[in-house]
């Protein structure tokens, strides 16, 4: 089954009128010449250039004031302990006294936000000017009406051309461009050395082996989150799917998920609970139950995120310490393989300040803030330039980069990508907790659901 994916490639940039020629003289009859003195009636052909002063009144155009915006995103401004949000206030607070347009901000909860815009859009609602978007959405909120074309309107940008090839795969549809990725943030596996004296398992069986003799230490082999929302999906099952050869979505958007491929999947990570090695609570508790026995001690390893820094505690002093590192995910013979999701912003289809918007792009996309921005997110930015700044310059990044740039993958898009993950994520789970449930039947009745319902 042909998957549209994308290997994230991680260039790093380092360094950063046409004239008309004289016009040819032109032959001009003139019919009249008025002078100050009199008329003269002339018949002749003129052969020269001519240089013609006259004092006229020019009337200059007013140019349109521009803005104010609304902008929908996730963060608190008003939250000084959270660093996102203290840079975009600040650059928010730049863009106004720079430009003279006015932001007009909302707060929209990250897991309301694509949900929000398309329902707006549908139902003729107010629309923002400018939203956060995510790469996995755009498609669903293209054929909502929500995403305006913006090709455009960025065509002469200085930082488009600039742009990792990982960014087009996260806004482009076709030949148009919807929103514009300011970083690339994706899965990572992360483990503890002292658990893995002979180094980190990259393949199911060794999984086994391992998850065999870390539980007679008492510990169990991973945590991961894989309860019943459509990010269990893509940050556990889908990666490990495409490694089996499996799928998520075909060409047409639609779910491809009764596969053998898919089923030999489900029946490893059944025989991985039922020994013992992973917790329960990796499919029945939400994302901070799947980290909780990685910081509590009972896990060896842990699946989170370049973003892990930011939420799960003492990964980071642990990862400067030595004591943990980031590992491959399992290879089940097709590669090894993460998430990967673009995050930006997008202008609405909706949006009566659409230049107002770009203005908020072109000021974005600046190497400087995009350096900082992304570096907070612990994501890779989507231009060269800002990757080489000093808050890139450690293992950490390094790692993070490489393991993104050599084993990151776009789930395929659908015009209903979070109705069929979440029913993906639901049956994965029943299927995880009742060992007897036929693996096949379950995941074709549920793909069968999805596509009578929207397809």
């Amino acid at each position: 089954m042909k998957r549209t994916s994308g290997i994230l490639s991680m260039l790093v940039v380092l360094g950063m009128l046409a004239a008309c020629a004289p016009a040819e003289p032109q032959i001009v009859e003139v019919t009249r010449v008025v002078t100050e003195k009199e008329e003269v009636e002339v018949t002749k052909i003129v052969m020269e250039e001519v240089e013609v002063t006259k004092e006229v009144e020019v009337v200059k155009e007013v140019e349109k004031e521009l803005g104010p915006i609304t902008m929908w995103a996730r963060y608190d401004l008003t939250d000084d302990a959270d660093p996102p949000a203290v840079t975009l206030r600040q650059a928010i607070d730049t863009f106004e006294a720079t430009t003279g347009i006015e932001v007009e901000y909302e707060q929209v909860a990250w897991d309301q936000l694509a949900t929000k815009l398309a329902v707006q859009a549908q139902s003729g609602g107010d629309m923002p000017d400018v939203v956060e978007a995510s790469s996995q959405h755009v498609l669903a909120l293209i054929n909502a009406g929500a995403l305006k074309d913006i090709s455009g309107l960025v065509a002469g940008a200085p930082w488009l051309d600039e742009l990792s090839p990982s960014e087009s795969q996260s806004c482009v549809v076709g030949d148009a461009r919807y929103c514009v990725a300011a970083d690339i943030r994706g899965g990572a596996w992360y483990y503890n050395n002292a658990d893995f004296p002979d180094g980190w398992p990259t393949t199911p069986e060794g999984w086994l082996a391992e998850g065999e003799r870390l539980t007679g230490q008492g510990k169990y082999l991973t945590t991961f989150y894989a309860g019943r929302q459509y990010g269990a999906v893509e940050l556990t099952w889908a990666p490990w799917f495409y490694s089996n050869g499996g799928s998520i979505f075909d060409d047409e958007g639609k779910p491809d998920w009764a596969s053998a491929e898919n089923v030999e999947v489900v029946e490893w990570a059944r025989e991985l609970l039922a020994n013992g090695y992973v917790p329960e609570t990796c499919f029945t508790g939400d994302f901070t139950a799947g980290e909780t026995p990685w910081v509590d001690g009972s896990a060896a390893s842990v699946r989170g995120g370049s973003w892990s820094y930011l939420f799960i505690p003492g990964l980071q002093d642990k990862i400067e310490g030595d004591e943990t590192d980031l590992g491959e995910a399992v290879d089940f013979g097709n590669g090894s393989y993460v998430f990967l999701v673009g995050e930006g912003w997008a202008i609405t289809e909706g949006s009566e300040e659409p230049e107002a918007g770009i203005a908020w792009l072109n000021f974005f996309m600046n190497p400087q803030i995009l350096s900082q921005w992304a570096s907070q997110h612990y994501g890779i930015p989507t231009i060269g330039e800002a990757f080489v700044g000093s808050a890139f310059a450690n293992e950490f990044y390094s790692a993070t980069a490489d393991n993104l740039g050599n084993n990151g993958i776009f789930i395929e898009a659908s015009p209903f990508y979070v109705e069929g993950l979440n029913k993906l994520a639901e049956t994965l789970q029943e299927l995880m907790l009742d060992p007897d449930a036929d693996a096949m039947n379950a995941l074709q009745d549920a793909q069968d659901e999805i596509v009578n319902r929207y397809f």
